[in-house]
C-alpha cells in the first residue's frame, strides 16, 4: 500500500495523481484518434472538460449515495471515526460508474443543445475510456481501496497490506490479510478491452459500435470481478451489488446501441 507519496515534506494521494495520469492518457488517446475520424481537436478538448466536470461530479456523489443506508444502519460504527476523515472516506473516493454516467449525461446534453452528433464523440473515446480507466484501478491498488476477498497467502495474485497510521483503516484493505489484488485485476483487464475496442473500430463499417463493444465488455468484466470483491460496503441487494445491478443496465443499452445505431452512420476508416 502507497497511499501517499511525500514531495518536499507535503504528503500527496497516490491515488489523485493516478486519476490525473489516467485523464491525461485518455485524452492523448483521444488526441490521437482524432486523425482517424477527421474530428477537430478543439471540439474533442471541449466535450472532454465538460465530460470531466460531469463525470467528477456523478464520481463523488454515487458513493455516498451506495452507502447511506450501511451507514445509518451501522451508525455506531461510523460514529466513532474522526469527523474529518468520515467526510474524507465518504466523499474521498470516486466510483467510476457514477463518474461514467455523470460524464456521459453532460456530453450528451451538450450536443443535444448545439446539435451535434454524439457518435464522433463515442468513437473517439470508446478505447479511451478503459485505458485511462486502468490507471484509476492503480490508483485503488495504491490506496488499499476495492481489494479483493481474502485468499491464500500462497495464490500468485495476493497482495497484503500493512496497517494504515491515518485513521482509515476502518475503511481500507485489512493490514497483514493475504486479499485479491483485484484493482490489478480490472486494469489488466481494461487495457485489453481498450486493444480489443481499437481493433474493432480499425475493422468496423459502422461509427458508433466501438463504444458499444466497450460497455459490452466492461459490464460483464464489473460484473464478474464484484463477486470476488472484499470490501462489502458498497451496497449489496438481494445478494448482488449496487454495481452489478448498473453492469446490467449498461450491457442492456449497449446491445440496444449495437443493434439499433443507424446503419447510415458510417465510420471514416
Amino acid at each position: 500500500m502507497c497511499p501517499y507519496i511525500h514531495i518536499f515534506g507535503h504528503d500527496i494521494h497516490t491515488y489523485g495523481i493516478m486519476i490525473i495520469v489516467g485523464m491525461s492518457v485518455a485524452l492523448g488517446i483521444a488526441a490521437i484518434q482524432c486523425k482517424f475520424y477527421d474530428y477537430s481537436r478543439q471540439e474533442a478538448l471541449l466535450t472532454a472538460l465538460l465530460a470531466i466536470a460531469g463525470g467528477m461530479a456523478g464520481a463523488i456523489l454515487l458513493r455516498p449515495i451506495i452507502r447511506l443506508p450501511e451507514i445509518i444502519i451501522n451508525w455506531e460504527r461510523y460514529s466513532r471515526v474522526p469527523v474529518g476523515d468520515f467526510f474524507s472516506w465518504l466523499f474521498g473516493e470516486l466510483v467510476f460508474y457514477g463518474g461514467l454516467i455523470g460524464g456521459a449525461i453532460t456530453v450528451i446534453l451538450f450536443c443535444r443543445h448545439f446539435k451535434m452528433s454524439v457518435i464522433p464523440i463515442s468513437d473517439i473515446y470508446a478505447p479511451a475510456l478503459p485505458l485511462g480507466h486502468a490507471f484509476g484501478r492503480l490508483g485503488c491498488l495504491f490506496a488499499g481501496c476495492c481489494y479483493g476477498i481474502e485468499v491464500s497467502p500462497s495464490n500468485p495474485l495476493a497482495i497484503i497490506y500493512p496497517e494504515r497510521t491515518d485513521g482509515l483503516a476502518a475503511f481500507s484493505a485489512p493490514a497483514a490479510t493475504p486479499v485479491l489484488a483485484l484493482p490489478l485485476i480490472e486494469a489488466c483487464g481494461n487495457i485489453l478491452i481498450a486493444c480489443i475496442v481499437f481493433l474493432f473500430q480499425r475493422k468496423s463499417k459502422t461509427a458508433g459500435r466501438g463504444i458499444a463493444v466497450y460497455g459490452i465488455l466492461y459490464s460483464i468484466l464489473r460484473f464478474t470481478l464484484e463477486f470476488f470483491r472484499g470490501d462489502l460496503v458498497r451496497g449489496v441487494y438481494g445478494g448482488i451489488s449496487t454495481s452489478q445491478i448498473i453492469s446490467m443496465v449498461v450491457i442492456t443499452a449497449s446491445i440496444l446501441w449495437f443493434i439499433f445505431i443507424p446503419r447510415k452512420q458510417r465510420a471514416v476508416i
